[in-house]
């Protein structure tokens, strides 16, 4: 096995690949790379067992020549000791030679470097099969789908499940859905073109993993089925492993008939939060919000530090007196990734769950559950 190569896309490769490798693996295979030359491309594939990544390096490139001076072959190779050689080493191109399947040499001009390799036999296998559902989706709608609902799921929930986000279709839209237990995201795009229904559960600090590498894209190939979901971009193919298991039914959770409503100003409403949350240190980030038609505060306190409150400026309110106490950091959490001028609450009671909503974007919602307070 052997290759010349130009240095900048091999370390662009080589860092997309490595980046979800951890770096204590019980299992060693996966502190490797795998690297394959073909005739007519270089993949190099990383995995961490959940997700899995392979960088492709086409020979040729919009009519420059990447890869030279090839001899077929496949090897695994230390992810952190190539990616760090490539890194540091200077020149525009490197040689890359494997002597007896088990020493690569990587040089230039100026540098050697050796280093012990692996079979390519060693590595475990990985489905890359393009099988199952298959999607075309707009990035930047995929990208705000997950960006406004992962954040909501459990970090330390002992159901799998609620670690993850739920993604469904019913062959006319796709939901994006994330919950906790004591709130929930929803966002819904369209998919009326495509007419296919699936259902999976796909881990949130996964999927997060895989929108960082989602950049150039302007559309999104996928493949869903019982067991993965195949993301095909350009030049990356992505692997991630679904988790099995009912995500909980959360479809006639969300309130469509409200008594009160306020609509506020995102940032006057988000800094108001910001400083009376000052002052509930002791109790988990609680504050209240008292609203009626002649005025509207939030107010938090302390009895081992004092009491805070904040008359809003900027507000419409509909509805009858209410006070409802919440998690503030759950609501800032919603408002923000809303990304609106303007956000409405919603509510029906003071200890009902209550909704956050964009004033111009209808197919994004969050709900929270208040909080008792004596």
């Amino acid at each position: 096995m052997k290759f010349t190569i130009n240095k900048d896309e091999f370390l662009k490769a080589l860092l997309n690949s490595s980046k979800i490798i951890q770096s204590k693996n019980t299992d060693a295979i996966l502190n490797m790379l795998k690297l394959e030359i073909f005739d007519d491309r270089l993949e190099i594939t990383g995995s961490n067992g959940e997700i899995t990544i392979k960088s492709i390096i086409p020979r040729y490139k919009d009519d420059k020549t990447l890869i030279r001076d090839i001899q077929i072959g496949g090897i695994l190779i230390n992810a952190h000791m190539i990616t760090e050689i490539i890194r540091r080493i200077d020149g525009d191109e490197v040689n890359f030679i494997v002597e007896d399947n088990s020493l690569a040499k990587i040089q230039n001009l100026k540098s050697n470097f050796n280093l012990n390799v692996t079979r390519v036999e060693e590595y475990r296998d990985i489905d890359f099969d393009e099988n199952g559902t298959h999607l075309i989706l707009n990035r930047n709608d995929f990208v705000l789908a997950i960006s406004q609902t992962s954040f909501a799921s459990s970090i330390k929930e002992n159901r799998d499940v609620l670690k993850c986000v739920n993604i469904e279709s019913d062959g006319n839209e796709i939901i994006f859905t994330a919950t906790d237990g004591a709130r929930l995201a929803r966002r819904i795009i369209n998919n009326s073109e495509n007419g296919q229904t699936f259902n999976v559960n796909v881990p949130a600090k996964t999927i997060n993993e895989v929108v960082k590498s989602l950049t150039d894209e302007t559309e999104i190939e996928l493949y869903i089925n019982e067991n993965k979901v195949l993301f095909k971009l350009n030049n990356c193919v992505i692997i991630m492993t679904i988790v099995l298991g009912s995500y909980p039914n959360t479809r006639n959770i969300i309130p469509h008939n409200y008594y009160y409503r306020l609509e506020v100003n995102t940032q006057d409403f988000l800094k108001a939060l910001d400083r009376v949350v000052l002052l509930s240190i002791d109790r988990e980030n609680i504050v209240k919000l008292t609203m009626n038609e002649e005025e509207v505060t939030v107010s938090s306190r302390s009895p081992q530090i004092g009491d805070a409150i904040e008359l809003l400026q900027i507000y419409k309110y509909q509805g009858e007196r209410l006070e409802i106490s919440f998690n503030v950091e759950y609501v800032s959490q919603a408002i923000r990734v809303l990304k609106s001028e303007e956000v409405i609450l919603s509510f029906l009671g003071e200890m009902k769950p209550f909704t956050i909503t964009s004033k111009n974007d209808d197919k994004v919602i969050q709900l929270v559950t208040p909080v008792r307070t004596f």
